[in-house]
């Protein structure tokens, strides 16, 4: 990429702000290259060139701004309230999913027991009654539609 000399110092000077108040110094080489350097050469005639100085205003402090400062304070407090929210919102939501996985657990549990053996319930006297065919079919469909909804 060939630059010439005055976009050379075009770029450098923009983008060493800093250096806008030190001098900057031109100057050509035996072959005839033009050079910039905030360094005078020692072996060959140098031109001192001078830069316009920053016209950067000096940015006011937030103590001297109290609108900004309400706006600096409004902002922080409105980020810590989204975060605040967010973080509830994740709460509650791992804990509805540890709750599915605790239904879906249960019910896959139920459903291995009941297809195992015969189901029965106690009655008044504490003495089994077992469910007959039919019923048994319907605790497992019943059951397996739990899973369904628990178990996604």
């Amino acid at each position: 990429m060939n630059l010439k000399p005055a976009y050379l110092l075009v770029i450098f000077s923009l983008s060493f702000p800093f250096m806008a108040q030190a001098e900057i110094y031109k100057w050509v080489d035996a072959q005839g290259n033009v050079h910039f350097g905030d360094k005078k050469p020692n072996s060959s005639q140098s031109e001192t060139l001078s830069l316009p100085a920053s016209k950067s205003s000096p940015t006011p402090s937030a103590s001297e701004n109290p609108n900004q400062q309400q706006r600096q304070k409004k902002l922080l407090q409105t980020l810590q309230e989204e975060r605040e929210l967010r973080e509830k919102e994740t709460k509650v939501s791992l804990e509805k999913q540890n709750k599915l996985k605790q239904d879906c657990a249960y019910w896959k549990d139920y459903l291995r027991n009941i297809s195992s053996g015969r189901i029965y319930t106690l009655d008044n006297k504490g003495e089994r009654v077992y469910a007959n065919d039919q019923e048994h079919e319907t605790q497992i469909k019943q059951v397996q539609q739990q899973i369904d909804q628990y178990c996604r």
